[in-house]
């Protein structure tokens, strides 16, 4: 975390975020990091169920105001590997959390975690000039046996959205134990 990613109210003519997640490819065996974004309603589970979780394998929200741009399997090439936009005007009311996950795919199985990646970085931008709001870096020789790392949430506070940075390992270790922890019971 940086010293200027305290939690922030976004003026309100942001209309469209872009989250970045970028890393270096690895020779010895390739890690596959993903975006996880979880849109929750006030109760703080899952909008719509399953559908309130984008990620790969559901790249895209019913709503149309999430949508991730591609999965990037090996960190291959410079600058962001994976995209996602979040539209903030089309967002359903209902949705009054987003919470953002970095992954390592299969890291558990494979025995990857976040203290093998190299120049990791997870970020979101104003879409409209590329500010960039809030960045921290996923790489830390601490977090052996970390597979996810919870790295920021937004919040509908009235009518503003506050960026709140939480960079901090997640407790689950794959996408099924975190979709398991949001689902309404």
């Amino acid at each position: 975390m940086t010293p200027d990613s305290i939690p922030q109210a976004l003026p309100h003519h942001i209309a469209q975020l872009r989250c970045g997640l970028g890393w270096d490819a690895q020779v010895e065996s390739a890690l596959d990091l993903d975006m996880v974004v979880l849109a929750l309603g006030a109760n703080g589970t899952l909008v719509e169920g399953k559908g309130g979780m984008i990620y790969a394998g559901h790249p895209r929200h019913s709503s149309g105001a999430i949508k991730l741009l591609g999965d990037n399997l090996t960190g291959e090439g410079e600058g962001d590997d994976e995209e996602l936009l979040i539209h903030l005007l089309k967002l359903p009311t209902d949705i009054t959390k987003l919470l953002f996950v970095v992954s390592i795919d299969c890291g558990e199985a494979q025995k990857q975690d976040f203290s093998q990646t190299e120049n990791a970085f997870w970020r979101i931008l104003n879409d409209a000039n590329q500010e960039v709001l809030l960045q921290c870096s996923l790489s830390n020789a601490q977090w052996q046996g970390v597979t996810m790392l919870l790295v920021a949430s937004l919040e509908r506070m009235d009518t503003q959205w506050k960026l709140i940075p939480c960079l901090e390992p997640s407790p689950q270790k794959n996408r099924n134990e975190l979709l398991h922890q949001y689902l309404a019971e």
